[in-house]
């Protein structure tokens, strides 16, 4: 009974808070939140910051990267510009010089994101100013239109830089609006900083305000159409260049409460209270044609490209040299020069791609919330963890295909990111008690039984509901032994507590290597590691994961021999010289539970099994540390540089195999070492081939590399090709006949 009530508590939490999330998600826009703390502010905001960013990311998945808009043209102010043009502010020269490129390309509208707020002084006669004004007058008798901004202050405040009544050439914008009396946009005031000087007040251009600010998160998605002023609305940048484009005005109705619709010729845009509405992004700044302001300057002017590039087409000029701090983070790019932000607006208002209604999308977004929540609340009462998983799949995978690829490209804004959640945090939080409760029953086996049987056991007669039963599968596995060279040595260096200490740490190091790498423990006796690759649980690369774990196994020797040495007299030689042995062999071998029907263990058996320890035990006789059989090297490829050492024929085996010695990983092992293969490998093929002499002079060219790989043991421990040459010369004396076949019987364990 408390399980239940634990599990649907869970879920009315879990689906009431991503209610919540979703309503707040939606209102953030329109909240003010200047009265309320930071830490208020903070948590009412991200929601929205959540459901942004993944409405961001679902956005560039499907924005259309070969986009290009053609019908505008953006004027670069960029580093060569004002390299050739000289100082920032240009004089007012440049731009009479630039309205009459614009008059002599034809462009149709011309829209500047650049502030002409401060007069440009002149010694005598006609001011810069006046001969920028004259420009502009020229080109507008011409047929062209021109946007000049202004800036806005959006707290409505009045102070000393703000007009305190609204500036009289502003009054020629003033947008058609339709509204319930008492009902308005929030209220905004003009500011002085960022006015046109008064030369061109006076002029037929229009003025636009060119008001942005990011989300919460900082990242630019609203746009502001309009803005109130005293109770009047005026356009915006990308709303008056529309206007000025394709002659249609659009008209502003605030009908109710929460309804601000901006009516075009072709459809509605919805505002929030601030004036703004979401943009639907067109492209990146590849997605425009650009040239630098310089270019402008110099081109003739017939030159027939740029006449194709501004003949009746929208030219922007704003800045994109990074000098000039006009950048955005936008949901594409996260320093888009502030322009691109005025030209993605007005592809948006030309391809009258609008979201659709917000009712429409918030109806959506609830019943995807509590519908596949429902779902997937009905799904678990089944009580089948794999269909759980499944219907969890579909439904997410479902919902996100649908809004991803279905309704966003259509204008509709979902708020999907909590609609996951919920679904997600239902299950997970099923999940989580399905598996606390089942935890307890296996408590309860361990606790029971744990005396008696393994581990390992214990899981699986969990698992399968059964007892554990004697017996065991064959199967092709990798079986793996260590052992320290001259362990007696240390028992009696060391006392039994530090023999101890020392043993754990040794056995957890290397330990910790082989679960890493998914091996078995199968035991440890004494100082010995007993491991196999392949089972309980199958690996296609048992083979390769065993030869890693033995490399990795001695690498990790000697950064334990260097923290030995470190440590002082703590150690006494014998410790910091430790070495220790790895035979490995790949075969049939028998794995499961063996012992008695009151106790058993998972461990391994088989005649695969004693190969990998005879090689074990073979490696001291040839004075190498890793030892592998050729059935484990035709399963590893060319992961592993190896030497190839000798065929034998171990104690207790009739059959010869062919061994190898790891010499390190393919592209990470020293050159000397892969000289000390090839060398010793051509000695070998002269050794089988029976030429003594030969074998015996390139043997003496590997000797030099077995003492540049261990030069400790020079002089006191034999090496592969020292056995070798010894070989050699017994032969010399005593040779073994035509039919012999290079098998070598060891005769020591």
């Amino acid at each position: 009974m408390l399980t239940r009530i634990v599990r649907i508590a869970g879920i009315f939490i879990i689906v009431l808070f991503s209610i919540a999330c979703v309503f707040f998600a939606i209102v953030e826009r329109d909240m003010n939140l200047q009265m309320v703390s930071e830490r208020a502010r903070t948590i009412l905001t991200f929601p929205s910051t959540f459901e942004s960013r993944f409405y961001d990311w679902r956005m560039t998945k499907t924005i259309n990267t070969q986009a290009f808009d053609n019908r505008m043209v953006l004027v670069k102010i960029d580093e060569p510009s004002l390299e050739k043009l000289g100082r920032w502010p240009f004089t007012r020269l440049h731009w009479v010089k630039f309205m009459h490129k614009m008059q002599a390309f034809g462009a149709k509208v011309t829209s500047f994101d650049v502030f002409f707020v401060e007069p440009e002084m002149a010694c005598s006669g006609e001011t810069p100013d006046d001969q920028f004004a004259k420009g502009i007058k020229h080109y507008l008798e011409a047929g062209g239109k021109v946007v000049l901004p202004y800036s806005l202050n959006p707290d409505g405040l009045k102070t000393d830089r703000e007009f305190s009544e609204i500036p009289e050439c502003l009054y020629n914008f003033v947008a058609d609006t339709k509204q319930i009396a008492g009902l308005n946009l929030q209220q905004m005031s003009v500011s002085k900083d960022a006015f046109p000087y008064k030369t061109y007040q006076g002029l037929e251009v229009g003025l636009a305000h060119i008001e942005a600010t990011g989300d919460s998160d900082g990242i630019y998605r609203h746009y502001q159409f309009m803005s109130n002023v005293e109770d009047l609305y005026f356009p915006s940048f990308s709303l008056m260049t529309y206007e000025y484009f394709t002659g249609d005005k659009p008209r502003l109705e605030i009908l109710a409460e929460g309804e601000y619709h901006l009516k075009f010729n072709h459809g509605t845009v919805k505002l929030n209270r601030k004036g703004e509405s979401k943009v639907r992004w067109f492209g990146d700044m590849r997605a425009y044609p650009d040239v630098s302001l310089v270019d402008v300057l110099n081109a003739p002017d017939n030159d027939p490209k740029m006449l194709a590039l501004f003949k009746d087409k929208i030219a922007f000029i704003g800045s994109t040299a990074f000098g000039a701090h006009d950048f955005r983070h936008t949901p594409i790019d996260p320093q888009m020069p502030g322009i691109y932000f005025h030209m993605n607006v007005l592809s948006m208002l030309l391809e009258g791609k609008f979201f659709k209604s917000g009712s429409d999308s918030t109806l959506i977004s609830w019943v995807m919330l509590l519908g596949g929540t429902i779902l997937m609340i009905i799904a678990q009462l089944f009580g089948m963890p794999i269909v759980d998983l499944l219907v969890m799949g579909a439904l997410t995978g479902g919902l996100f295909y649908l809004d991803t690829y279905i309704l966003l490209p259509l204008g509709y804004e979902i708020k999907l990111f909590f609609c996951l959640f919920s679904i997600v945090s239902c299950y997970s939080w099923n999940t989580f008690l399905n598996f606390y409760l089942s935890n307890k029953d296996k408590a309860f086996l361990k606790s029971a039984f744990g005396n008696y049987i393994s581990p390992e056991l214990i899981d699986e007669m969990y698992a399968s509901g059964q007892p554990p039963q004697l017996g065991g599968n064959e199967d092709v596995i990798t079986a793996y032994f260590t052992d320290i060279a001259s362990f007696s040595t240390f028992s009696e260096k060391l006392g039994a507590t530090k023999l101890v200490e020392l043993l754990n740490e040794y056995l957890t190091v290397m330990t910790d290597i082989l679960l890493e790498e998914k091996g078995t423990l199968d035991k440890y006796e004494g100082d010995a590691i007993i491991a196999f690759f392949g089972a309980p649980m199958q690996l296609e690369d048992h083979a390769i994961r065993a030869v890693r774990v033995a490399v990795r196994m001695q690498d990790a020797l000697l950064e334990l021999r260097r923290k030995w040495e470190s440590e002082g007299d703590k150690w006494p030689l014998i410790v910091q010289q430790m070495r220790m042995r790895i035979g490995v062999n790949s075969g049939r071998i028998v794995t499961g539970n063996m012992g008695s029907t009151q106790r058993m263990n998972y461990t391994m058996m088989g005649d695969s099994v004693n190969l990998a320890a005879r090689l074990e035990e073979a490696a001291k006789q040839y004075g190498i540390f890793t030892h592998i059989s050729h059935f484990t090297k035709d399963l590893i490829g060319e992961e592993f540089v190896l030497r190839q050492l000798d065929t034998i024929l171990v104690v207790g085996k009739s059959e010869p195999v062919t061994t190898f010695d790891v010499l390190g990983m393919t592209g990470k092992t020293d050159q000397k070492l892969i000289d000390l293969k090839t060398e010793f490998e051509k000695g070998l093929q002269l050794y089988l081939s029976q030429q003594w002499d030969g074998a015996i002079d390139q043997f003496q060219k590997s000797l030099v590399f077995e003492n540049l790989r261990f030069p400790e043991f020079v002089g006191k421990k034999s090496n592969p090709s020292l056995i070798y040459i010894e070989r050699c010369e017994k032969f010399k004396q005593n040779p073994p006949g035509v039919d012999w076949n290079g098998v070598y019987t060891l005769t020591e364990k």
